[in-house]
């Protein structure tokens, strides 16, 4: 390959860029995995604790830790919440996460939009950079 071909092809990977990260980023299981180890650890998107809007605490109520055997809320219940989270980049340059489940909307209100998101944004990084990179190796060089 001349040098005339590998600029070529290195400048029509950075012209379509925005593809190769969506391909990186779009239903990456490892991605959806550190949110759900924030939310594991009650945590947010943005570190802070996990706090029921309506009641202002960071706790279950007694009765509901009783149940659930332990006292800071994950979010994890049923399991359908978590099974169904996803991730999908967002043209020019973020992503969002959601999830397919009927009572999405009451989590969100309860907790706020910030359950979604990836506080560690060097563990992400060092998910997608390896992608990508293999990525631009095999189609350009």
């Amino acid at each position: 390959m001349t040098i005339s071909e590998l600029r070529i092809r290195s400048n029509n990977f950075v012209s379509d860029l925005y593809l190769h990260v969506s391909d990186v980023i779009d239903h990456n299981q490892k991605l959806v995995q550190l949110n759900k180890a924030q939310l594991k650890q009650s945590k947010t998107s943005k570190g802070s604790p996990l706090i029921n809007s309506f009641t202002g605490s960071t706790s279950y109520s007694a009765k509901w830790a009783a149940i659930k055997g332990y006292s800071k809320p994950d979010l994890y219940d049923t399991g359908e919440f978590y099974k169904t989270m996803d991730i999908l980049y967002n043209f020019p340059n973020d992503y969002f996460m959601t999830a397919d489940v009927a009572y999405l909307g009451n989590l969100v209100d309860m907790y706020s939009v910030d359950i979604f998101g990836i506080e560690n944004h060097n563990k992400a990084f060092a998910i997608t950079t390896p992608m990508l990179s293999q990525k631009y190796k095999s189609l350009v060089l």
